[in-house]
């Protein structure tokens, strides 16, 4: 079985963290969340079947406190989901460029609505102009996030459901 992860929610529907799908289906049992997604996968026993949880929420609020994520390349490359925000080729942290979507030239910022990840080729095309005049479109609007799973050991490139898209776009 593919090794899914459950989306675990806080009471107030703000991302917290990623759980296996067996401790999901064990805080389900066990009173603690509320499961708002599930895959079209399943768990069998001899005589059960549970249908696996993509997104959970908390039932009890757990204060976390707050700090700001801080503007990086691995950053975007995580918020954009490892992809080319042109062409949506798969990238790495060494085939990577950020690519300013207001050129620096013109007094584009260093900011997260500002940066996106990009290959070099359409980086290249793309150039010192907007993308609206260098006819390219951007997959996604750049935005700021309010969490990352990017940290020392962890992988920047973040598999995710379509599911969970609603829930950390929100966030």
């Amino acid at each position: 079985m593919r090794p899914f992860r459950t989306l675990l929610l806080n009471g107030s529907y703000e991302p917290l963290s990623t759980i296996s799908w067996q401790r999901a289906i064990t805080l389900e049992f066990r009173e603690k969340v509320d499961v708002v997604e599930r895959y079209d996968a399943f768990v069998h026993s001899p005589r059960s079947a549970w249908q696996l949880p993509a997104v959970c929420r908390l039932k009890r609020y757990i204060h976390v406190p707050r700090h700001p994520v801080r503007l990086s390349r691995e950053g975007v490359l995580a918020r954009d989901g490892g992809c080319c925000q042109y062409c949506s080729v798969r990238l790495t942290r060494t085939t990577f460029t950020l690519d300013h979507v207001l050129p620096r030239s013109r007094n584009g910022r260093d900011t997260w609505d500002n940066l996106v990840a990009a290959c070099s080729p359409c980086n290249r095309q793309k150039g010192d102009r907007t993308p609206e005049e260098a006819g390219m479109a951007l997959l996604s609007t750049p935005y700021r996030p309010r969490w990352l799973a990017v940290g020392r050991g962890e992988q920047v490139h973040i598999e995710h459901h379509a599911l969970w898209e609603p829930w950390l776009r929100a966030a």
